[in-house]
């Protein structure tokens, strides 16, 4: 099944049980500054009332709403992927089902992507934002996960670079269709959809550009995981043992997506790492 967008911008909205926040997302959708974007909904099989909601936002919005129809994913990465495999349009953004997006965010998303596809008119390219970290009642936690995170997009340009970290959070992107291409058909390997995409890109010569402008309230609840909010009486040897585990499985599931795209040794992979922090440090690229 393929589908075609008649807009510029496919966003992609991958759903599971999102009946809580659903509505503020999707209200968030349509008060948009820029209006040249069309809501593609794949559900992965809620039990809530989350396809309720989505029909109900599709009734009355039948030229910006449409719902995909197809077997069950398992899972948000291969619900995104699925999703990009089968929409054809010139821009794709992905779009969580929680989050809040800021008015201006395709508006300023898009305006960049212009700038920078007539500097490079064959290349692969996406365009990133900042995020603000917020709490279930959209209460600030931090103004910039950049700054939280210490991920500066600024600091990957190419692929060498990506082995620090592929730092595109897949609702703060829009991507051209040539970057699309460059990450499909999609690996077994791959870890999530954003990062997936990102390496691709950079691995064929496209590129990663940052606006340092938060457009998205990033919620974190009790269905997902950012790590912030830690307090210091949490941090024992119990969670410290966690949290090493973790980091090495993660490290391990990364390495293997750019191995798959021919990145080269272990030994490159965490040169390219201590060159990222010292850059971040000193300031300069």
């Amino acid at each position: 099944m393929k589908v075609s967008c008649n807009s510029s911008i496919a966003i992609l909205m991958a759903t599971y049980n999102g009946e809580r926040y659903l509505r503020e997302q999707m209200d968030s959708l349509l008060v948009q500054t820029c209006d040249d974007w069309h809501l593609f909904v794949h559900d992965d099989g809620s039990q809530d009332d989350t396809i309720n909601i989505v029909t109900e936002y599709k009734e009355k919005h039948p030229d910006k709403i449409t719902i995909l129809t197809y077997p069950s994913q398992g899972g948000a990465c291969k619900n995104f992927l699925s999703m990009l495999e089968r929409v054809d349009a010139p821009y794709y953004m992905f779009c969580d089902q929680d989050d809040v997006w800021l008015p201006e965010k395709t508006a300023l998303s898009l305006q960049e992507m212009k700038v920078r596809e007539q500097e490079q008119p064959e290349a692969g390219i996406i365009i990133c934002t900042d995020l603000t970290v917020v709490a279930e009642d959209l209460k600030v936690v931090n103004r910039s996960m950049w700054e939280y995170l210490s991920n500066y997009p600024e600091y990957i340009r190419t692929f060498r670079d990506a082995g620090a970290s592929a730092i595109v959070t897949g609702c703060a992107m829009l991507f051209n269709r040539k970057a699309k291409e460059a990450c499909l058909p999609y690996s077994s390997v791959v870890m999530m959809h954003d990062c997936w995409v990102c390496l691709c890109c950079l691995s064929q010569q496209g590129r990663l550009y940052g606006i340092p402008q938060q457009t998205i309230y990033y919620r974190q609840h009790g269905d997902n995981s950012l790590g912030v909010g830690v307090g210091a009486a949490q941090i024992g040897i119990v969670y410290r043992l966690r949290h090493f585990i973790e980091l090495f499985n993660y490290n391990a599931a990364y390495y293997r997506m750019l191995s798959a795209l021919g990145y080269g040794s272990v030994i490159k992979y965490l040169a390219a790492k201590l060159r990222y922090r010292r850059r971040i440090k000193r300031g300069y690229y």
